[in-house]
């Protein structure tokens, strides 16, 4: 399907139109909502016959969010074709299945994940008082073989990426800028942490929580709930993260720390 009112423009700074965009895009708008507060406005805005009804905003870690309206249904060959023009690197992304599984199609190789998102979210009010910590911390760099052990570990499970495949420079590097800026949090005493998760974003939009892991002979006491739950009660604005619709295990994770399932959407991993 095509529509000769279909047009593009660029993302920009302080860019209205692709903040109410985001903020319209509910819990899947809050990574492009962030970003542009912070300046990080690389991206492409969707428009029909005038009215701006999506966008693609593309991350620097070559993560790709995709916002679209019911306007644009049927028009994802156009916008693929668009967010392939662009030349823009990505490497991950998430959106509505529709444009997702456009993008999947013609692929060099078979994707290393391609697959149904679900979102949780929670306030503060929503975290049982029982889950909540007073010993959770900000690693340090005595920290970082078990940074690096579960963020191997993680992505072998989650996104069948194997630990051979990983550059171990830009690993330490991601886990050394992690520690500096303060968006790890881990439970367990230094250089033998127990548990961790991530803030993948944290701004006027809310966080998002990613990465949570626990070591297996940790599992099994609680400890990612309470990570989660204690992250949970200490935000201002809700607490949101988005996890596999198969993986059952942490969704019940989540579910014990007070969240609720909230929305979904399409991931795409390139291999």
């Amino acid at each position: 399907m095509s529509h000769a009112g279909f047009q593009v423009r660029k993302l920009e700074k302080n860019d209205a139109g692709g903040h109410s965009l985001a903020v319209a895009a509910g819990l899947h708008g809050v990574y492009v909502q962030n970003a542009l507060a912070v300046g990080q406005h690389d991206g492409l805005v969707f428009v029909l016959d005038g009215v701006e009804c999506g966008l693609a905003w593309f991350g620097p870690r070559g993560n790709l969010v995709l916002l679209a309206d019911e306007r644009l249904g049927g028009l994802q060959q156009q916008i693929t074709e668009q967010i392939r023009a662009s030349r823009l690197a990505w490497r991950i992304v998430l959106g509505p299945a529709a444009v997702v599984d456009a993008l999947a199609v013609g692929l060099a190789r078979p994707p290393l994940a391609h697959r149904n998102q679900i979102y949780y979210v929670g306030g503060p009010e929503d975290a049982p008082k029982a889950l909540v910590r007073d010993d959770m911390r900000l690693p340090v760099r005595e920290d970082r073989e078990r940074l690096a052990r579960s963020t191997l570990a993680l992505n072998a499970s989650d996104l069948n990426i194997a630990p051979a495949r990983v550059d171990r420079r830009w690993l330490y590097r991601m886990i050394d800028e992690r520690i500096e800026d303060g968006s790890t949090r881990v439970l367990g005493p230094i250089g033998d942490m127990w548990s961790k998760l991530d803030y993948g974003t944290d701004g006027p939009g809310g966080a998002v929580l990613e990465g949570v892991f626990t070591f297996p002979d940790r599992r099994g006491r609680g400890l990612g709930a309470e990570l989660v739950a204690t992250c949970m009660a200490a935000a201002t604005l809700p607490v949101s993260l988005h996890v596999a619709e198969h993986n059952r295990a942490a969704r019940s994770v989540y579910e014990r720390a007070g969240m609720r399932e909230a929305a979904s959407c399409r991931l795409l991993l390139l291999n």
